[in-house]
């Protein structure tokens, strides 16, 4: 498939986004670059990043979810939309060279997931430097105020008045692609780190068919430099709150975790409810409404020694009750919690905030890749294709919550326009 270069590019249907300077952005392609390429030499048409990029730029606009629409919006570009992905030009046909749906598939098959997902976080950094020196605003790119941006305005401006907090997190979690099969028939996994807030993966690995999350938590983590982890706050679920990953976080990265206890540690969650809770006062607490329901939370927190854990120093039970609107019975709900923190470095609405924080992982990532990029109705199964696209849906998303969209899905029918996408990614 060849693309002419005499095609004329449409005129877009809205005015595109100025584009942004390029302190702010990089050359996706020139990032891609830093993939290995695991091809033989011979018989190479394409460059390597010139297939990861085109695929990112296909899936950004809304209902091009299948490497058949990302081979389709290659195929109907025009000549000058493809000038920066450095693909062949045929002198014979007077075009440029295009991949087919075959050609997708087996090259992403063949790519290292971990690398994608560094590739991606390595592109993202400057953007997110940037977004870190610039003032919240209400409006999107496009001038419009959507319901979920002046949400996030009125978070922000709360969070502006709230005590600046001390510390990052990252959130480690998993998460299962159901669409997609191994040849075995098991189902593929991904573990993930995420910092909370804006939401941003730091690193992704695909967990094998023979094993689970458990073992994969330090290879993980192994890929993040230490400029970007060093006095973080690690936070997971109860699958994590292993004794070998606390000694890791706090001897080996110079991190802090904050992990949730329950019945899989049996011991040590008997030992945590055996505290004298009743003598201890709540020291922090919130009320909140939304969603159709109203929560509470108390925190209280008791300072221990170790305590069976190694570099224990505080422990949370945090009480959540939830009503739904309309219904006057509570739902209760205790969680306990332990971190290596002493209460001089973190405070218990510190605590209770990463604690909250760690579903960001489940509520801006797994959701918005699951429910606006149709990830678990993905049957793509060859290789390591799954994990590869769930890296480059990460970057999309990344690159769209960075340049100012709050609603993902409105970005991605925003960015229908080839010229907003290029720009989007500095390829103009």
């Amino acid at each position: 498939m060849f693309v002419p270069p005499s095609s004329p590019i449409a005129v877009p249907s809205r005015v595109p986004t100025p584009p942004r300077s390029s302190d702010e952005v990089r050359d996706l392609v020139a990032e891609l670059a830093r993939v290995p390429d695991p091809r033989a030499r011979q018989g190479r048409r394409f460059t390597l990043p010139s297939l990861p990029a085109l695929s990112i730029c296909a899936m950004t606009p809304a209902g091009n979810d299948s490497l058949t629409a990302v081979a389709e919006w290659c195929q109907h570009a025009t000549a000058p939309g493809l000038a920066g992905f450095g693909l062949p030009y045929d002198l014979l046909l007077g075009g440029f060279r295009v991949p087919s749906e075959k050609t997708f598939r087996r090259v992403l098959g063949l790519l290292d997931p971990a690398q994608v997902s560094a590739a991606g976080f390595a592109y993202l950094r400057p953007l997110l430097e940037n977004a870190a020196r610039q003032a919240p605003t209400r409006r999107t790119p496009d001038g419009l105020i959507e319901r979920e941006q002046r949400r996030a305005h009125r978070q922000a401006e709360q969070a502006a008045q709230a005590p600046a907090a001390r510390r990052r997190a990252v959130a480690v979690d998993g998460k299962c692609l159901r669409g997609a099969r191994r040849p075995d028939g098991s189902r593929v996994f991904v573990l993930s780190a995420v910092r909370h807030g804006d939401g941003s993966t730091l690193a992704s690995r695909e967990i094998g068919a023979k094993t689970n999350e458990i073992p994969e938590f330090q290879p993980l983590l192994d890929q993040i430099d230490d400029a970007d982890l060093k006095d973080d706050v690690i936070t997971v679920d109860a699958l994590h709150a292993q004794r070998a990953h606390a000694t890791y976080l706090v001897e080996q990265r110079s991190a802090h975790y904050l992990f949730t206890i329950k019945a899989n540690r049996k011991k040590l969650a008997q030992q945590l409810q055996n505290l004298p809770w009743k003598a201890i006062p709540v020291i922090h607490g919130d009320d909140s409404a939304g969603h159709g329901r109203r929560e509470q939370r108390h925190v209280q927190v008791v300072t221990v020694n170790n305590l069976l854990f190694p570099h224990a120093r505080q422990v949370l039970r945090i009480q959540r009750k939830r009503r739904t609107a309309g219904m006057k019975r509570w739902r209760t709900e205790t969680v306990y919690a332990i971190t290596d923190l002493p209460v001089e470095q973190a405070t218990a609405a510190e605590i209770a905030s990463w604690a909250r924080g760690h579903w960001t992982v489940e509520n801006t990532v797994h959701w918005v890749r699951d429910v606006v990029f149709g990830e678990d109705l993905s049957q793509i199964r060859t290789r390591n294709t799954p994990a590869v696209l769930a890296a480059l849906r990460d970057l999309i998303r990344g690159a769209l919550t960075l340049a100012g969209y709050v609603n993902i899905a409105s970005a991605r029918r925003v960015h229908a326009d080839r010229h907003r996408v290029l720009n989007l990614y500095g390829l103009t």
